[in-house]
């Protein structure tokens, strides 16, 4: 076959719908007074907007008159459309030929998309047709190529492999005015001659036609009566006298080749990608694009290495396509299957996939091996339905799988929030594997660690001090090492410090016990006051570690700005002092401060999940621009969920990504680099949203600036609310 996508019309292409279209074109009109209009008029219109047959066939201009009759139309044909429309006798043969043969096929035609899959269901699979654009989604009718168009940038397809088959000198204009090639088939009441005034492959009597091994006619002096025997014999007289060429398809236009500036320009950033120093990769990432740009645009691989390597390349090109194709489709639903079967849990006999009755599926065989594992595992998990699944299609269609979930095909997946909880589990686990060490790093700034870091630096400079024999170093040395030494004496102070807080804060909580498990007034008297003065000597201690911290002399030049800053300072320190302290003995908010703080700091999905908003806004806000034509639109709840599976695919590349690297970043939101994490949502918002690899680059990046202004204006209202707290609670504090 020339074509890899074949697009049809649907009234008289596909299907003889004449009968009810007829009949409730009758009904409409005679309801009116109209009745003087003739069936062949009325199957003239066929292919035409309701409006516009309406308006021909009764001569009204009037908009809301029109209207009124469509909106007639289609009460009639939700009684008589679908009944009365029947397929013709080679159109499921010929389309299933084609399926088989790996082709797209799709539906382009002014009648509903509704109403077209009620006839359509009754003859094929649900997932047959790889698309069905019907007169609701397109803003104008035929002969505007604005669905062609839809259906072609919807299948990822060019238009010098697309061909569209329709009856009509509608369909014809609307072909020409896309720009791919036509055929035209002579089931309604157009005429080959008529049709053959339009540029066209082929003229055809029946779509089988389509099946006959043709390649795409050359710039031959074919006559158009050598294949489509005309009636008028005038016309026949014609073509036999000035054989008319039939047409060709646009060839799709040559690119040029690359021109020795864009090569030296290539070549200058190579050079200076690798002149650069390791910590820079500016130049390294300007040359990419720059080459990626260029490939675009241009021809890099000359013609004749083109000729040699394309025996081999053509087949690996074929592969690539056909698997471009499985990755756009995806986990197909099986066909519902039309034999009976007998449900083995409650007996009734029925024909499809699962019982009606009970739900159970027909698919339920005895243990073995072979799935008594996935069983166990779904038995302990509960994580057996799309799960693996869902996995692989976050690793190699992310996009493709988000659109999908969300346009309503959710049994064949995980949901979103689930699977990025058994991830991070799954993360934990393999850090344990990995590097268990990490989970213990938390600890680092800890005084001892400081301690034993500089008890380490200082034997090292002093075994530097016995090898050298310079004074001026020994002396350079000799002051490091009396600085490390006040370092030494200022963390054991402040240990000592940490230690006593600790001491009085374990007596205290004894003494609260205590007070509560005795009854002598004397003895809770008693308790008190050493409650009181055992909390003194925990202010005191506090009032001198936060003079210890904030002993910082600020100059600014301005004794008013330098006295409102101090009296901030303080005036936070003794409400944060003072909430602390009311937190402390409250045992119930002292535990869920210690739940909070645990969540915060060892839950990754936590932290990410707290992430999801703030990317789903930027993202919102990122693609809400008007050039984007296609009729894709998520609201704010719909970007958290794909922000959601957009976290999973990262977090299952770090897990992966783990082994290799030797260590974990358990701190880190992601073990990813940022720019892989970068080229990740290029790819995800590539396949979502259907855009160009360039697109979705600037689109992608426009995001991530949006996500940074969000990021300060978030940091500027947390700011504002905590001044705005401190100054409210000091009275009542």
């Amino acid at each position: 076959m020339s074509y890899t996508t074949y697009l049809f019309d649907f009234d008289y292409t596909l299907a003889d719908s004449s009968r009810g279209i007829v009949t409730c074109f009758r009904n409409v009109l005679n309801q009116h007074g109209y009745t003087d209009v003739t069936d062949e008029a009325i199957k003239r219109t066929i292919g035409k907007t309701l409006e516009e047959s309406f308006s021909i066939l009764t001569g009204v201009t009037d908009a809301d008159q029109l209207d009124g009759f469509r909106n007639e139309y289609r009460k009639e044909a939700d009684t008589h459309m679908t009944i009365n429309t029947v397929l013709f006798l080679e159109t499921k043969s010929v389309l299933l030929a084609l399926k088989d043969a790996g082709a797209f096929i799709g539906i382009i035609s002014t009648k509903y998309r509704f109403r077209i899959k009620e006839l359509l269901d009754q003859h094929f699979p649900g997932n047959f047709f790889n698309i069905i654009v019907g007169g609701e989604d397109v803003k104008a009718a035929k002969p505007s190529p604005e669905g062609l168009l839809f259906a072609i940038k919807e299948l990822h397809v060019t238009k010098a492999e697309t061909l569209y088959i329709g009856d009509s000198t509608v369909d014809a204009a609307t072909a020409k005015a896309a720009g791919v090639s036509f055929a035209g088939v002579t089931h309604g009441v157009t005429t080959a001659e008529e049709l053959s005034k339009y540029p066209h492959w082929k003229i055809m009597s029946s779509l089988e036609e389509l099946l006959e091994d043709d390649e795409r006619p050359d710039n031959s002096k074919q006559s158009t009566d050598e294949k489509h025997p005309v009636a008028d014999k005038a016309s026949a007289s014609r073509s036999d006298a000035t054989p008319s060429p039939i047409p060709t398809p646009p060839a799709p236009r040559r690119r040029k080749m690359i021109n020795i500036w864009q090569i030296l320009i290539l070549a200058i950033l190579l050079w200076l990608s690798f002149e650069e120093g390791e910590d820079s990769n500016v130049f390294m990432w300007s040359f990419v694009l720059v080459l990626w740009y260029m490939l675009t645009i241009r021809r890099v691989i000359p013609d004749r290495v083109a000729d040699f390597i394309s025996p081999w390349w053509t087949p690996c090109k074929i592969r690539f396509r056909a698997f471009h194709i499985k990755i756009i489709r995806g986990k197909q639903v099986p066909v519902a299957s039309e034999e009976s079967n007998t449900c083995l849990n409650c007996g009734t006999v029925y024909a499809g996939s699962y019982c009606n009755r009970c739900g159970q599926s027909r698919n339920t065989p005895r243990y073995r091996l072979s799935n008594a594992f996935k069983n166990i595992l779904g038995g302990f998990t509960n994580i057996d339905n799309g799960f693996g699944r869902t996995l692989l299609d976050l690793l190699y269609r992310p996009g493709y799988m988000i659109k999908d979930f969300i346009a309503g095909k959710r049994i064949l997946y995980f949901r979103p929030f689930q699977t990025l909880f058994v991830l991070a589990a799954l993360y934990i686990m393999a850090v344990q594997l990995v590097d268990p060490d990490a989970l213990i790093k938390k600890e680092k700034d800890s005084p001892e660690v400081q301690r034993q870091e500089i008890i380490a630096a200082r034997e090292q400079l002093q075994r530097r001090i016995e090898n050298t024999e310079d004074p001026v170093t020994k002396e350079v040395l000799n002051l490091t090492i009396e600085k490390l030494n006040d370092q030494l004496k200022d963390l054991e102070a402040e240990d000592s410090t940490e230690i006593r807080k600790k001491d009085y804060t374990i007596t205290l909580e004894q003494l609260q016990k205590q007070m509560k498990k005795t009854k002598d007034p004397v003895q809770k008297e008693v308790l008190a006051q050493t409650i009181e003065s055992i909390n003194q000597s925990l202010e005191k201690l506090e009032a001198e570690n936060t003079t210890k911290k904030h002993n910082i002399v600020i100059k600014t030049g301005d004794d008013d700005n330098e006295d409102l800053i101090d009296e901030f300072v303080e005036s936070s320190q003794s409400v944060g002092n003072k909430l602390k302290k009311m937190v402390h003995n409250t045992p119930f908010l002292q535990k869920v401060w210690n739940l909070l703080q645990g969540w915060g700091h060892g839950n990754k999905a936590f932290r990410i999940i707290a992430t999801l908003p703030l990317f789903a806004l930027a993202t919102l806000m990122a693609f809400r621009r008007k050039k984007n034509n296609n009729k894709i639109r998520y609201n704010l709840t719909e970007h958290v969920f794909i922000q959601a599976y957009i976290a999973c695919q990262i977090l299952l590349l770090s897990i992966i990504v783990l082994p290799f690297n030797g260590s974990a970043a358990v701190s880190d939101l992601y073990e990813l680099p940022l720019l892989v994490i970068f080229a990740l949502f290029c790819l995800d918002y590539k396949q979502l949203y259907n855009y160009s690899w360039w697109r979705s680059f600037w689109t992608t990046l426009l995001m991530f600036f949006y996500s940074l202004i969000l990021v300060v204006l978030f940091a500027i209202i947390v700011v504002g609310l905590v001044v705005a707290a401190v100054y409210i609670l000091k009275p009542f504090l």
